[in-house]
């Protein structure tokens, strides 16, 4: 795919690191330094990361710390109609406050577009290791080749058990019931499965999609009755977790954009489902050592006291959620031809066809 930035801030790197200087020292008080600023090679379409380390003064002693940017896309045909970075910050925000799930500690929300350009949040940098999706993980990379067994498989159950706490949390307790949206459906389900044929239509732009629309019919047509509700993270995958060096826990999980509230089923079958996109999605092996999806699902239901009886609707719910995505993706580089029959779309039509 073309490399397109999603903001013309990276553009300017230098003018963006004298105006995050200006803003830490406004909201500090004293004066602060801002290193050269580095965008991860990995950075997606979505978004755009920054890394940079922060120096202060303060009683006579010199203070540094290493910092994430996250800044709301800007170009002409993003991955998504909108961004709500409030929620993003605020969920990774009351995850590290509140709770004992690993998130990173939050440094600030901007929503005012005239000091970079784009609302943006800063966080502090957690240390660890971040499987890679370029190249995916079982094709190259530290986890292929740096990685015992053993370790493959602490690393993908640390992810899930993490997982598994985190869908135990009570959502209304910690204020995310208004993440509710009764105009778009009376049950979370309804309210995503609204969401996602509001996106087909402003993604394709048009164009319409085959696979999807059929994937789409058939959730609309076999909804699970009387789900439980819970926060859902949406885009759960181990590309997205910090672990520790050994692999052995847990850092930070991280990219809350996807965040619903639903059954926590999807985010079971998102984190089995993405997994399989790099091994059957593109003709690879899976990489050995990782747990089987049987025994991640028995794991997370042992862990969770949740069935997993609609494992398999998610699966169809995941997969024609990723095929949307990365079509609309094509759409936005004008790869015409990449729409309709990209691997993720090849992966939903077989997956439709086990289970529909």
């Amino acid at each position: 795919m073309e490399d397109k930035r999603p903001t013309p801030l990276v553009e300017d790197l230098e003018g963006t690191r004298h105006k995050l200087g200006q803003w830490f020292s406004q909201r500090q008080g004293v004066e602060v330094s801002v290193s050269e600023l580095n965008i991860p090679e990995s950075t997606g379409m979505s978004n755009v990361t920054l890394l940079f380390e922060t120096r202060w003064q303060e009683n006579g002693q010199t203070h540094a710390e290493q910092c994430v940017g996250r800044l709301q896309p800007e170009i002409e045909r993003p991955v998504f109609p909108t961004y709500d970075l409030s929620l993003q910050y605020r969920i990774m925000q009351t995850l590290s406050e509140k709770t004992d799930i690993p998130a990173p500690s939050m440094r600030g929300l901007e929503l005012d577009a005239s000091i970079l350009g784009v609302p943006f949040y800063i966080m502090k940098k957690i240390e660890g290791r971040i499987p890679t999706d370029m190249p995916p993980y079982n094709m190259d990379g530290w986890m292929l080749h740096e990685t015992t067994l053993e370790q493959r498989r602490n690393l993908w159950n640390a992810g899930l058990d993490t997982m598994a706490r985190f869908h135990q949390l009570n959502h209304e307790a910690l204020g995310f019931e208004a993440m509710n949206q009764p105009e778009l459906g009376e049950t979370p389900l309804q309210q995503q499965l609204q969401y996602w044929r509001n996106y087909l239509e402003w993604g394709m732009e048009g164009r319409g999609h085959v696979i999807c629309e059929k994937a789409l019919q058939w959730l609309e047509a076999n909804q699970p009755k009387n789900e439980m509700t819970r926060l859902c993270w949406g885009d759960s995958r181990i590309g997205n977790i910090i672990f520790s060096e050994d692999c052995s826990r847990v850092e930070a999980l991280l990219d809350w954009e996807m965040a619903v509230l639903g059954n926590p089923v999807q985010d079971l079958s998102w984190y089995c489902y993405i997994d399989s996109t790099f091994a059957d999605g593109l003709g690879m092996p899976r990489l050995e050592g990782l747990p089987s999806y049987e025994e991640t699902v028995e794991r997370w239901s042992m862990a969770t006291g949740f069935a997993a009886d609609d494992f398999d609707y998610y699966r169809v719910f995941a997969g024609m959620r990723y095929g949307l995505i990365l079509s609309r993706i094509m759409v936005a580089q004008s790869q015409e031809d990449e729409v309709q029959g990209n691997f993720a779309v090849e992966l939903l039509a077989r997956t439709l066809h086990q289970i529909a």
